[in-house]
């Protein structure tokens, strides 16, 4: 908020107002730059005006203060006129031990607080020192700073910067300086002054940089398991301890003015960073502010809603779900968003699908708030459709995107609209920094060459030919409804290749006999169906229930909700030994028991594959590495080669292969069919 909203009193006079409530606390609140030079500073006016100093740390605001070290006479005679540079090292030494003996002296709780804002770069300082041994001490009681639209407001008096001072009689002029206000001269003059100070140009007085020796002496004050900054200044407590790069990705958020995307590998913990990122804004707002904010998830399927609420439950967050009866949860949200708008305080917390949130019903639920309003969208990359990208509200004040990709496959409008709306990453954790960090399994990759037979192989060359024919037809940019039609043809062909079953039961025999077993055992399968009507996952069920004789079942679309909570625990305990898919664990479910994987089928999507591997890599007890099987179709042996078939399947096969525990054997396999079939490894890599 711009100053010029807050109505700022004229002056302060203590006794008749309280100066950190009246006007510290809502001007630091509010500013993105906070000056200051003051003769006597005391870190306990930092624990007055902490409600105003977490928001100013939170928007990303820097501090700089001119203060002076409060010398002894002795050691303010020991400085002589020249640079300050030229002075001798013993010299220096003196005053910043007497610097250091001050922050010793100081309370633990207020010691940290400055000394957390001051490594962690939101507060910078100087000190002052005599030029002449006549001048006397620094006793300047003054400063400026600016809101977000660069407007300033200057202060100046007889305050101090302490915590006794407001028990003082002790007043305090305030000059606003935008639009043309007559006080703008004043702001100017003490604008002008603060930086003489601060770059050393004042005539009086050397200003100093602090010595790298003074700053790492202090460092021993700061909180080092807290968030940088963030906990010490506001006394947060998450209920659940964070790893570093989520602590990392939190910060950089708030300093982006609460907007911007969580780019996390599968697996590396984007639902539990989000909702801390929610718990901090909550507490900013709600708990300290008493204001009133509004979060809205947004999730692609409603089995990732029901995972989400368990993990918002860690953290005492109570949501209304907008996915069960419509009656129910449209009542419970009017209701909540009534009494919201009513009190202007609290906080309401919604769980929606991408479809309810793009429905008429909900877009009025959107466009009534009016208070604070976040908006969290876990795979956020599929928002990039209009019809998506046009239910995103507007009036969202916050902003966070979670994805393990963010790029759309084939469709840069989209990514640039999605990054347009939520704002750039402000985090990129991959999956090699997941697994070189420990937070995720290694892994070996295992492929497998799998020739189509010559009536499959006709028919991919059949529909390649039709495909590049309505290629031609297609706008810049945009495919017809044919052509997409034809594409998910060719998709499904490719994932349902008949030779892909032969050497499956020859893997999972194998598996069967070996010391690991089958359990925690993950097929994805293809959706295409055979001559009979049969759909590949049920021959696929068939081939691991009934002839090998392992506990199976399948996790579709067509299961219910309870049905496929009940499969996840099961298999989580062992009981079931394997799970057959097809898309439904994609994108956000948590099947972290997995042990082995085999990827039947596969589109030429990068983002299906990616997820794919680290959503079985995630971390479980008695897991120590993860094997993952892939087949690598190829033109039938003789006959004409397609190399864009072969292309397209290497570069699964390396990007699966690059981080692999097994990777030189993976690339010398992939370098033959390279070779064989005429493909320039380079363009697959």
């Amino acid at each position: 908020m711009s100053f010029s909203k807050l109505k700022l009193p004229e002056s302060i006079t203590t006794g008749y107002q309280d100066p950190c409530r009246d006007f510290f606390i809502p001007l630091l609140e509010n500013a993105k730059s906070f000056d200051v030079a003051v003769g006597y500073f005391t870190a306990g006016w930092l624990r007055d005006v902490a409600e105003g100093m977490a928001a100013f740390a939170i928007n990303g605001g820097r501090s700089r203060w001119v203060i002076s070290p409060q010398l002894q006479v002795d050691d303010a005679n020991a400085i002589v006129e020249g640079s300050l540079d030229q002075l001798l090292l013993n010299e220096r030494n003196k005053i910043e031990d007497n610097l250091l003996a001050l922050i010793k002296d100081l309370k633990s709780e207020p010691r940290t607080l400055l000394c957390n804002l001051i490594k962690a770069k939101v507060l910078s300082f100087k000190y002052a020192v005599a030029r002449t041994n006549s001048t006397g001490m620094l006793h300047a009681k003054m400063g400026i700073a600016l809101d977000v639209d660069n407007q300033p407001c200057a202060f100046s008096g007889s305050y101090n910067l302490t915590a006794h001072a407001k028990s003082n009689w002790e007043h305090i002029d305030v000059f606003q300086g935008y639009g043309h206000s007559p006080e703008n001269s004043r702001v100017d003059l003490i604008t002008i002054r603060f930086n003489r100070l601060w770059f050393n140009e004042d005539p009086s007085f050397y200003v100093c940089q602090p010595s790298a020796r003074l700053l790492k002496a202090m460092e021993v004050y700061t909180d080092s398991t807290a968030d940088r900054f963030l906990n010490s200044v506001k006394g947060s407590s998450l209920p659940l301890k964070l790893r570093a790069y989520q602590n990392e990705a939190i910060k950089n958020w708030f300093q982006n003015n609460g907007k911007g995307m969580y780019v996390m590998a599968t697996g590396s913990g984007k639902t539990i960073t989000a909702l801390a990122t929610v718990y901090k804004l909550k507490e900013a707002l709600v708990e300290r502010k008493r204001q009133g904010l509004v979060v809205v998830f947004v999730l692609p399927l409603k089995h990732l809603l029901e995972q989400w609420v368990k993990e918002a439950e860690l953290f005492g967050f109570e949501t209304i779900k907008c996915y069960e009866s419509s009656n129910a949860w449209k009542k419970l949200l009017s209701s909540a968003l009534v009494e919201l708008s009513a009190s202007k305080q609290g906080c309401v917390m919604a769980m929606v699908t991408n479809a309810t949130l793009s429905s008429d019903a909900f877009q009025r639920y959107l466009k009534s708030i009016n208070s604070n309003f976040l908006i969290v969208a876990d795979e956020a990359h599929n928002l990039g459709s209009k019809t998506y990208l046009d239910a995103l509200p507007s009036n969202a004040h916050f902003r966070l995107g979670l994805t393990a990709t963010p790029m759309r496959h084939n469709d840069e409008e989209g990514t640039e609209a999605l990054m347009e709306y939520f704002d750039k990453p402000v985090i990129n954790f991959t999956l090699e920094d997941a697994i070189s960090n420990g937070f995720l399994c290694k892994y070996e990759y295992h492929p497998h060459v799998c020739e189509l037979t010559y009536e499959e192989y006709d028919e991919y060359l059949e529909l390649s030919h039709e495909i590049s024919l309505e290629s031609g037809k297609s706008e810049a940019g945009k495919r017809t409804a044919l052509h997409n039609q034809l594409l998910r043809q060719r998709t499904e062909l490719i994932a349902g290749v008949s030779n892909k079953l032969v050497i499956l039961r020859e893997q999972i025999k194998q598996q069967k006999s070996s010391l690991a077993g089958l359990k925690h055992t993950l097929v994805y399968c293809g959706a295409m169906r055979d001559g009979d009507d049969n759909r590949h996952i049920e021959r696929v069920l068939r081939i691991v229930g009934v002839e090998a004789g392992l506990k199976v079942r399948k996790f579709t679309a067509d299961e219910s909700m309870e049905e496929r909570r009940e499969i996840l625990d099961l298999f989580s305990k062992g009981e079931l030994e394997c799970i057959t898919a097809i898309k439904c664990l994609d994108e956000g479910v948590d099947v972290p028991a997995t042990r082995v994987a085999y990827i039947l089928a596969s589109t030429t999507n990068p983002r299906e594959f990616i997820q794919r591997r680290g959503r079985v890599l995630r971390q479980y007890p008695g897991k120590d590495k993860a094997v993952i099987y892939d087949f690598i179709v190829t033109p039938p042996a003789g006959s004409f080669t397609e190399p864009q078939l072969v292309e397209r399947e290497l570069q699964r096969g390396y990007e699966y292969a690059s981080l692999a525990t097994n990777k030189t054997d993976c690339l010398a396999l992939f370098e033959d069919l390279a070779q064989k079939y005429g493909v320039d490894i380079n363009e697959t890599q």
